[in-house]
């Protein structure tokens, strides 16, 4: 297949990452070791006055575009215990290592969606490399628990 040329497309290059303490998934509750149990990412256009909401679940991959009030109004729920952190998309080449290739889950949807290359495999370890990397924390739940 021949690459598409989408020089006149628009997306977000600044994204507030979503630390969730909780999982849809009792089981992937489990598996993720560590305070924060999935990862999730919202970026804004501008021109567009809409959000787009990157949330790789256990149902599948959910891309929601929603209108900047109606963001306003559920964004107090959907970010409820959670820890955002703002990111300035990269523009790192992913690789082929195998951490940036394993499954298609949270973390590597966002990992992909950032344009970052790291070995993170768990939103805890995803969390550390971001804030490592120029990421700003612009609301903390305040919990000791998480990984600073």
């Amino acid at each position: 297949m021949d690459a598409i040329n989408l020089s006149t497309a628009v997306e977000p290059t600044t994204w507030f990452v979503v630390f969730h303490p909780t999982s849809s998934s009792r089981l992937l509750s489990l598996l993720a070791f560590g305070h924060y149990k999935h990862v999730s990412a919202f970026g804004y256009y501008q021109g567009f006055k809409a959000w787009l909401v990157c949330d790789a679940e256990i149902s599948g991959l959910r891309l929601p575009l929603v209108a900047h009030d109606a963001m306003r109004a559920i964004i107090g729920k959907y970010t409820a215990g959670c820890t955002i952190v703002k990111f300035v998309r990269r523009a790192e080449p992913i690789g082929i290592a195998p951490w940036n290739r394993v499954g298609f889950f949270c973390v590597t949807a966002v990992k992909h969606l950032l344009g970052v290359r790291c070995n993170s495999l768990t939103p805890d370890s995803l969390y550390r490399y971001i804030l490592a990397n120029g990421g700003q924390i612009i609301h903390d739940t305040g919990n000791a628990d998480h990984p600073h």
